[in-house]
């Protein structure tokens, strides 16, 4: 068997990826590994102000993060105990391509995501962020689905 000892769990606060986390804890607790937690903040649209105004993109972001790690914490409270975290991290950027960077740049040797299971029209039109995962990922990836 693999010898997993860092475990990222990528979560974006639904139930299934809660589903998810509970599974990333239970694994890292039988193998002993460090369960490190991320969420990916993904660029929204923004609409073209009108004349006269400013928007100031990086303060937008700025705040999109804060408000992601305050989310983040609250998320982990609610699903598991907090100690059961070795790391949290937010990032932003394009969710699969991201997930697959901390992956990397963390030294993880496992990625535990959930997955919505969406087939036919709703997969073709929402897409599926842990099939662009599985496709990209540097390490093995599983899937939850609740």
């Amino acid at each position: 068997m693999a010898d997993y000892r860092n475990i990222l769990v990528a979560v974006d606060f639904s139930d299934v990826s809660a589903a998810a986390l509970k599974v990333a804890v239970d694994i890292s607790k039988r193998l002993g590994a460090q369960l490190k937690v991320l969420h990916v903040v993904q660029p929204q649209p923004v609409p073209m102000p009108l004349e006269g105004s400013a928007i100031y993109m990086d303060e937008v972001q700025t705040w999109q993060l804060e408000e992601a790690e305050k989310s983040l914490d609250l998320f982990i409270q609610q699903h598991i105990a907090p100690a059961d975290v070795a790391v949290k991290k937010v990032r932003a950027g394009v969710a699969a391509a991201e997930i697959s960077r901390a992956a990397t740049d963390i030294g993880a040797d496992l990625i535990v995501m959930g997955t919505h299971g969406r087939s036919g029209l709703r997969h073709l039109l929402m897409g599926s962020i842990a099939e662009s995962v599985l496709r990209v990922a540097p390490v093995p990836v599983l899937c939850v689905r609740s």
